[in-house]
Formats: C-alpha cells, structure tokens, sequence
C-alpha cells in the first residue's frame, strides 16, 4: 500500500506544477459579488475531472462517478452540460500555459485558456472539477471538513459475548485522509468568479480480524471509493454553493 505521506506528496507537487497552490485550493467557498445562482449561464464547459491536479492510482476511478454526478447535477439545476475530455483538457490547458509563461504571467493561464475554447466550443462558463486528497482531523475515526462529517468504517469488529465485558474500539485520532470536491468557474473571459470545496469521504478503514491475537490494526484504502453516491452528491452541492446553491428542502 503507498504510504500516507507518499500520497500527499503527489497531489502537493502536481498542485505547485499546475499552477501554484493558491489558485487551487481555498479554505472557503469565494463567489465574486452579482454571480450567486449563477446569472445568465446556461451553458457549462466541463473540463475532464482532474484535469491538472494528478490523483494518486487509488483514487483515479473516483473521477468517473464524479463527472457523472456533477453533470447530473447541472442538468437538475436547468443547466447544460458539455464535457471536454482529459486528453483535450490537458493538451489546450498547457498550451495555455505555455503562452502565459511566455508573457511572465503565469495567473493569465486561465485567460489563454478560455480563449482557446471560445474558438472551439460555444459556453458561457467553464467548470474545472477536481478530487482533491488531503488531512481533516479526526477524533473516535469521525472526521470533520469542507461541510461535512463522516465516520471512519470498522470491518470484523470482536463480538461481545453475553455476560463479559469487553473494551470497543472507538477509532482513529488525528491527521486522517480524506478527499474533497474542488471546483473553480471560469467566465467566458477566463474570469475567476468562484471556487468552492464540499468534502467526499475518508480513504481508509480498519480490519480488527487480527486485532484479538496480534494486537495488529490494518489499515487500508477501500476498495469502494466513489461508489457511496450519496456523498458525492452531497460534496458537489457544497462545493458549488453558492454559486448553485442546492434547492431548499
């Protein structure tokens, strides 16, 4: 298994390549003023989940349910949904980049880049979603962040036997890995008018199986991760609130 530290480590060094960290990654969702509920777009260019922020190999299959979630909810906010893909998203964001780097003015790259898809595509924003790996702090295995609290899972606990008295094992405390939805909305221009994050669900779990002889805990990524679709939804309507904020229930 990649260790923790390793898998950090990928997503910091492709977030600094791609562009610098503060153009990525925000504490809090920010909406440029006039731009709430989105006035006046209704076509969305999505880029390629991930289009430059690299994922570790365990969570690559995470980008595919996704893009089928945030398109889902698009279209439920009475949106279009047009979708470049990876191969195109990545080929025209470093061309625009290379163009920017010419001018030693690197925060341009999404200017460039909007230009590029004018010419190609008809929109009147462009959506650049991404799954984001970092740390939450976690007390018990529970774990808050970006809007959301989840609950580490714990497989083949011991059974407590009638009439014994037994010492349950109540989770993991600090630093745990979790992942987040990230999405920065361009305007036609190549404006920035929002980025937000809504949290997915932690990476790992616990198998007790060989807790009761060895003392040992494992602790692994899951092999489920992106199919709880219930998260995802909930993360994608975080990270895009306010600027599509979900409807009120």
């Amino acid at each position: 298994m990649r260790s923790v530290r390793a898998l950090i480590g990928l997503v910091s060094l492709a977030a600094t390549t791609a562009l610098g960290c503060a153009l990525f990654f925000g504490p809090d969702n920010t909406l440029v003023p006039g731009n709430e509920g989105a006035p006046g777009v209704k076509r969305f260019l999505v880029c390629a989940p991930n289009t430059v922020i690299a994922l570790p190999a365990e969570l690559v299959a995470v980008t595919r349910p996704l893009r089928d979630q945030i398109d889902a909810y698009l279209r439920f906010q009475g949106r279009e949904a047009q979708w470049i893909d990876l191969y195109e998203s990545r080929r025209l964001w470093g061309q625009a980049m290379t163009a920017a780097k010419a001018q030693g003015a690197l925060e341009k790259t999404p200017a460039f880049f909007a230009k590029e898809l004018d010419e190609l595509y008809d929109f009147d924003a462009i959506v650049m979603p991404s799954v984001v790996l970092h740390k939450a702090t976690g007390t018990g295995g529970t774990a808050r962040w970006d809007g959301v609290e989840r609950h580490m899972r714990v497989l083949n606990a011991p059974r407590r036997d009638p009439g014994t008295m037994t010492i349950e094992f109540g989770g993991l405390d600090g630093d745990l890995m979790v992942t987040s939805v990230h999405v920065l909305v361009f305007s036609r221009g190549g404006e920035r008018v929002f980025e937000g994050r809504g949290g997915i669900e932690l990476i790992h779990e616990i198998d007790l199986a060989a807790f009761k002889k060895k003392k040992n805990l494992d602790v692994r990524v899951r092999e489920d991760l992106g199919r709880d679709v219930d998260a995802l939804r909930e993360g994608i309507a975080i990270a895009f609130d306010p600027y599509l904020p979900p409807p009120e229930e």
